[in-house]
């Protein structure tokens, strides 16, 4: 065997064991993978330099400033409230519903496209209804792999081997040519979630990682035992008063924390409304004097787990008062927090302790500290004022719907451009994250913090290795060994052994490089067993988007961050599908394309 086939081999065998135990981070070890490849002279240092220039690099680049910029003009909030409202609550509903529109969305767009305009809604949807994102996040990311098998040109190795076709004068595939197909996996991957996700999702690691400050302030002070959620009824006493009114404030010491309906929808319960009746109330205060206020209005409690007080607008903050500040000496009650600075007051602390009952007469003195509660752009005013220390860290970033058809327009631009003028996604992406800043959807400082670097180097670090393989010959000898190899394989066999070939391809090398090297060998092999060329070539471009069992993908590593991911996580959820993936795709073109 040739030393320097022997050497990429090793040192692929070496990347794969680093990836699966995780003994070094993986993109450290996406890096050392490269700079060992140089070292050993199996690529050029040019070669190595080229991740970082790759289309896929510069695409995911863009694809999270777009996102950014989504999240920014408030669009990405306004998916999220219209999926909640078809959906409803559920996980399972939620992810079905998801998973069927990112799923159609890929097989007309790239699935990083896809994803990325997603990954923003998941973060919000987990956050408003309390579902950990890792439970959200995977779902979403696998349907997008899959969609892309629904029409030709929905995935890179499915494109790329229609010119291959035409290159050698066969007849290339109509644009829904793999849409039977397409449907079948895109609908298993759905219902593989729907009925095992709770098996092979992990349970909560995104939710402790993720946890807010706000909501680590809750748990701290003990105020989430405080807070209650109750149902109005058709006769209770509230129905048609205003919070003023209903004097829960004044007369129970009872702060409202939020108002929302049987659709999800919220009220604003800064602005001057009446209560309804079906509406759900989140409050907070003493539970003695909650159930006093409850009774009084003939209010029902809910189910503990109906308990929401999610942080989208609306937030948590911890100050303490300076002995310069202008509130000392005054009580709550002289503070207009409410009235000019949309916040409330929901703990006082002083003299070591919790003050109990009303707190409005209760004087401000030096060293008290107040949790605050309202909207996160008018506790900004808390952060900035000098009459406060802020205790609680947070950085609002206020939302710009004036902007929202800018940062459409751009979106819908960059994918255009790549569709239209066949530049590659990379420069369309690009495009449209450069016209989000020029548009002011958001600054150039905003665009470089909505990089997750991690994921650059990964996928940077890990596309060299690909390199190597072609150029050094690795994946031309073990597909050239599998020809070989397969002889005499019954016809069903032989698809089956390819599809996990191009698997194993796909998760080491670009699927586009895996599908150029294995469509020549594959066309050699018609007649084999009665396989005819339509049922081998697709076999390998439907595999090669089979990117489930390690974050490799691009797709897989842009949500391996925010989803709080493994490489166990992966390989626990992917290699299962990946196996239903081979099965369907490899029954689907036996029986009816062999």
């Amino acid at each position: 065997m040739d030393p320097q086939l022997l050497i990429v081999l090793s040192i692929l065998a070496l990347v794969v064991v680093l990836i699966i135990t995780e003994v070094v981070r993986i993109d450290v070890v996406a890096l050392l993978a490269m700079l060992s490849l140089v070292w050993t002279g199996s690529i050029t240092a040019d070669q190595a330099r080229s991740g970082f220039a790759s289309n896929a690099v510069l695409a995911i680049i863009g694809v999270m400033i777009m996102g950014r910029g989504l999240y920014r003009s408030g669009i990405t909030e306004t998916i999220a409230q219209f999926i909640l409202r078809v959906a409803g609550h559920g996980t399972r509903r939620i992810i079905s519903t998801v998973s069927v529109t990112v799923g159609l969305l890929s097989a007309f767009i790239q699935n990083i496209g896809a994803a990325a305009l997603f990954l923003p809604v998941m973060m919000g949807i987990s956050k408003r209804e309390e579902i950990s994102i890792s439970s959200l996040l995977m779902p979403m990311g696998f349907a997008a792999l899959l969609g892309g098998t629904l029409t030709m040109v929905g995935t890179s190795s499915l494109i790329v081997l229609n010119d291959l076709l035409t290159a050698r004068g066969v007849e290339a595939f109509g644009l829904f040519a793999v849409t039977p197909i397409g449907i079948v996996l895109l609908l298993v991957g759905i219902g593989y979630f729907f009925v095992f996700g709770k098996a092979v999702l992990p349970d909560e690691p995104a939710a402790q990682a993720d946890t807010s400050p706000g909501q680590k302030l809750l748990n701290i002070w003990g105020l989430s035992d405080s807070i209650f959620t109750f149902r109005v009824p058709k006769d209770s006493p509230l129905v048609g008063q205003s919070v003023e009114e209903s004097k829960m404030g004044a007369t129970y010491s009872v702060n409202l924390l939020r108002v929302f309906d049987s659709e999800a929808a919220d009220y604003d319960i800064w602005k001057d409304y009446n209560f309804e009746a079906g509406q759900h109330l989140v409050v907070q205060g003493r539970e003695n004097d909650v159930w006093r206020f409850a009774e009084a209005n003939r209010l029902e409690l809910l189910e503990a787990d109906e308990k929401s007080v999610p942080e989208g607008r609306d937030g948590y903050l911890e100050v303490v008062i300076p002995a310069r500040s202008s509130l000392v000496g005054k009580t709550i009650r002289e503070v207009p927090l409410r009235e000019q600075y949309n916040a409330q007051v929901v703990l006082f602390f002083s003299n070591s302790e919790v003050v109990e009952g009303d707190l409005a007469d209760r004087e401000i003195r030096a060293g008290d500290t107040l949790v605050l509660q309202g909207r996160w752009r008018s506790l900004q005013f808390f952060k900035e004022s000098e009459d406060f220390i802020t205790v609680t860290p947070f950085e609002y970033e206020p939302k710009q719907p004036e902007k929202a058809w800018i940062a459409v327009g751009s979106f819908i631009g960059a994918i255009l451009i790549v569709l239209t003028l066949g530049l590659p996604i990379s420069i369309g992406f690009l495009t449209g994250a450069v016209a989000m800043v020029l548009g002011g959807v958001l600054t150039i400082e905003e665009a470089y913090r909505a990089i997750e670097w991690k994921v650059i180097f990964l996928i940077a670090g890990l596309i060299p290795i690909g390199l190597a393989m072609e150029s050094s010959g690795a994946a031309a000898f073990i597909a050239e060994s599998l020809v070989t190899w397969i002889e005499g394989v019954p016809a069903f066999g032989i698809l089956f052994i390819l599809g996990v070939l191009m698997t194993l391809f796909s998760l080491i090398m670009s699927n586009v490089a895996a599908t150029v090297l294995m469509v020549p060998l594959v066309l050699e092999m018609v007649g084999i067993g009665g396989l005819s060329a339509q049922a081998l070539v697709l076999q390998v471009g439907l595999c090669a988007a089979n990117s489930f069992i390690l974050p490799t993908h691009h797709v897989n590593a842009l949500l391996m961050t925010p989803g709080g991911y493994r490489v166990a996580d992966y390989l626990k959820a992917g290699s299962i599908l990946s196996l239903l993936f081979v099965t369907v795709s490899t029954t689907v073109l036996f029986f009816f394309y062999g």
